[in-house]
């Protein structure tokens, strides 16, 4: 499927754990090259992460959809090496604007939660 093969997925070496039509959960390891210079993960690794994650679940029915708006609040720092999983679930579904939840978690603990809001310029199939 081409949304696996997304070159930036490949760059962040981001693993497909899960994916539905309204839910993806992934992995990634953070490196030393994804830390700020505080030496913690890079707000940005994070939202990426979280961004592919909602990239699956809001396109995997087949319908393109375009992320419009992403919120992230960053609730405690990540390290190299830790291993993180990212969530998007969608909580309400229209036929051109869809709202998203997402959270990025270190083993059970939340790092991080934020929202989407997704654009379809398609109709549903």
């Amino acid at each position: 499927m081409e949304i696996l093969n997304d070159r930036f997925r490949i760059f962040l070496d981001a693993k497909v754990l899960e994916f539905k039509p309204g839910f993806a959960r992934v992995e990634g390891i953070v490196r030393e090259e994804f830390t700020n210079f505080h030496g913690f993960c890079h707000g940005g690794y994070l939202i990426s992460l979280a961004d592919f994650a909602l990239g699956l679940a809001a396109n995997s029915d087949g319908v393109k959809r375009f992320a419009v708006s992403i919120s992230m609040d960053f609730l405690t720092p990540a390290f190299v090496g830790d291993v993180l999983v990212a969530e998007a679930k969608v909580v309400k579904a229209g036929k051109r604007i869809s709202f998203y939840e997402m959270v990025i978690l270190r083993g059970n603990d939340v790092i991080a939660k934020g929202r989407a809001i997704v654009y379809s310029r398609e109709n549903k199939k």
